[in-house]
């Protein structure tokens, strides 16, 4: 895990990374060889302020995301990103990064996994 002006922290039991005014954090994960592969992100549907953040696999930018107000609801919220073969094939590990914007805050992420689709 690298990370810079990120912290961590516990909500409803479940531990979360978050990120600021455009701090990072990122995970090594294993491909299992795989190149059909989606990256699945639970987050927090009530979050208060502005969440706007980049994600990344190997530095290449998968999706600028914005979940600032997006669900306004108490539950957790699971969003599936479909990741191009382009960014894994090849490749045992990748590193997937959250940066987020200036005056901003990435995630708070509750959970990252890689699937296959």
């Amino acid at each position: 895990m690298e990370t810079e002006n990120s912290n961590s922290g516990n909500n409803w039991d479940e531990f979360y990374r978050k990120a600021r005014n455009g701090g990072f954090f990122s995970y090594r994960i294993t491909t299992g060889g795989e190149k059909n592969l989606e990256l699945k992100v639970r987050y927090w549907g009530f979050e208060w302020g502005s969440r706007k953040f980049d994600i990344f696999i190997d530095n290449e930018k998968l999706v600028t995301e914005d979940n600032t107000g997006r669900w306004s609801q108490s539950a957790f919220q699971n969003v599936v990103y479909e990741i191009p073969e382009s960014m894994v094939e090849g490749k045992d590990f990748v590193r997937v990064k959250f940066q987020a914007h200036e005056g901003s805050t990435a995630g708070g992420v509750y959970y990252i996994r890689l699937l296959r689709r």
